[in-house]
């Protein structure tokens, strides 16, 4: 039986791991040359029925146990020109805030060009 190849790659990330968690993390994947998504537009990726597959592992703490987070993005879900906007801030006092309205908000980024 042969079905549509698919092919993966692992993209390298700015930050391969953190200890502890920080109260948020954004994992970031620098698209320069180096990057399998180098050049690529929303067109190619979409040709190409792209899919970026986010696998988690981490530990928890409070129950003991190792967590395993799955998530899987489809081409049509990437945000062109698009960068994530912080959902934390301080306070009056300078103590850290969590505003979860911002949890998913986006904002232009410096180069509207990559994904």
């Amino acid at each position: 039986m042969s079905g549509p190849l698919r092919r993966y790659k692992r993209l390298t990330l700015e930050r391969a791991s953190v200890q502890p968690l920080p109260l948020t993390w954004t994992i970031v994947h620098p698209i320069d040359e180096a990057s399998p998504l180098w050049g690529q537009t929303a067109n190619q990726l979409a040709r190409q029925q792209a899919e970026f597959l986010i696998l988690i592992k981490a530990f928890d703490d409070t129950f003991f146990q190792t967590v395993h987070v799955r998530h899987s993005y489809r081409d049509e879900q990437v945000v062109w020109g698009a960068r994530i906007v912080s959902a934390f801030e301080a306070d009056a006092r300078g103590e850290m805030v969590l505003d979860f309205k911002r949890l998913s908000d986006i904002t232009p980024s410096q180069n509207p060009d990559t994904p």
